[in-house]
């Protein structure tokens, strides 16, 4: 549940929007996407002003002591306006994997220059057969001549190429997919054996694949129970993509509403075709049922409990909801739908990758089907 009064999740809710409407227009994200960095080092120093990168961290790390709940309204509006900043890899992954690791010290510093748009923490705990699974880990760390060093594969790290530090899950004992003898370690990325290979994902974002030889690392988990920390942390950046997914869905709603409105056939608007009409209501139901779960799901979360069956429902029903109501827009629209100079291809594009990502509906089923 939020845990800033109604007042500053308000103004907060404000700025963003009022930010975006004057800087954040389809022309200039698009210019900002196709850029070398992949974001804008501009806003995201504006983000920080502004006080949106410490909205869930605690006020002693320079943050304004909320919780990721706290951050849906931001959410919300970075969806309806396609932000490709890296807030959910920054402050929902890696921000919020600091936040809960036993090495204090190392976290509180990092966190506050993350609060202060100077670092850009990466977390890398996705592999080739995770499949949304963080205890499946076969990155090894070993101890040699006092230096925790760690070998193996990780992919998908979102921005991991524009990342200062990077966070990295690997296993010191115990087989693949067992869930202890896991801990998260703290890389340079410049550092000896790192090696990152940077790409530009299908929505405008940025991910890389991550190789070590023998990297130099120092664990911030001490338990050897990392997989509980990230399962927390994944939880809860399911709750804020849902959120960003919800302000796609709405836009894309409504674009397509317009569109059937304007849009001729045999001299009428398409918008009056009954099986046109059946189809946006089918929308409009998947959109409002999304947004209506992610509430409910908020009245019992726990932000630094066991949401693991919340969270896998609500991930399902973004996956199918969203799914289904990105790839009606794209019909509706017909062949302009596909176009690159339309928004629409854009926003459908974002929605089928925050479905997903953290893994798909089989992983998330299962989850529902164990209890968590």
């Amino acid at each position: 549940m939020s845990t800033l009064n109604a007042e500053a999740r308000a103004l907060l809710d404000h700025s963003v929007e009022r930010y975006l409407r004057q800087h954040y227009d389809f022309p200039a994200r698009r210019r900002i996407a196709a850029g070398a960095a992949g974001y804008s080092p501009d806003h995201w120093q504006r983000f920080a002003e502004l006080g949106w990168l410490g909205i869930p961290f605690t006020e002693a790390d320079g943050g304004l002591g909320g919780t990721p709940a706290d951050t849906l309204g931001l959410m919300r509006a970075f969806g309806e306006a396609l932000v490709v900043e890296p807030y959910l890899a920054v402050v929902g992954l890696a921000g919020q994997a600091l936040a809960r690791v036993a090495d204090t010290a190392t976290a509180s510093g990092l966190l506050a220059a993350l609060v202060a748009g100077q670092a850009r923490p990466a977390l890398a705990w996705e592999e080739a057969g995770s499949r949304g699974n963080p205890a499946l880990v076969s990155v090894r760390a070993h101890h040699q001549g006092g230096q925790w060093r760690l070998n193996g594969d990780k992919i998908g790290v979102p921005h991991g190429a524009q990342a200062t530090h990077l966070l990295v899950s690997a296993r010191h004992a115990g087989e693949a997919a067992e869930t202890h003898g896991v801990d998260l370690f703290l890389l340079d990325p410049a550092a000896g054996g790192v090696t990152l290979t940077g790409y530009p994902t299908v929505d405008g974002h940025r991910a890389a694949n991550l190789t070590l030889d023998d990297a130099p690392a120092r664990p911030l988990t001490d338990d050897a129970q990392a997989v509980a920390l990230l399962r927390q942390v994944l939880d809860q950046a399911i709750l804020m993509a849902t959120a960003e997914a919800t302000g796609i869905m709405q836009t894309l709603l409504d674009k397509t509403l317009d569109y059937t409105r304007t849009r001729h056939q045999f001299g009428v608007p398409i918008a009056s075709f009954q099986v046109l009409q059946h189809r946006l209501a089918d929308m409009y139901i998947a959109c409002t049922g999304t947004a209506h779960l992610l509430e409910h799901t908020l009245t019992g979360w726990r932000p630094h409990g066991d949401n693991q069956t919340a969270a896998a429902l609500l991930k399902v029903r973004l996956n199918q909801a969203g799914r289904y109501l990105g790839q009606q827009a794209i019909q509706l629209h017909g062949g302009i739908g596909m176009t690159d100079e339309l928004d629409v291809g854009h926003y459908f594009k974002r929605l089928t990758a925050l479905g997903v990502q953290f893994g798909g509906d089989d992983y998330f089923l299962r989850r529902i089907w164990a209890g968590g």
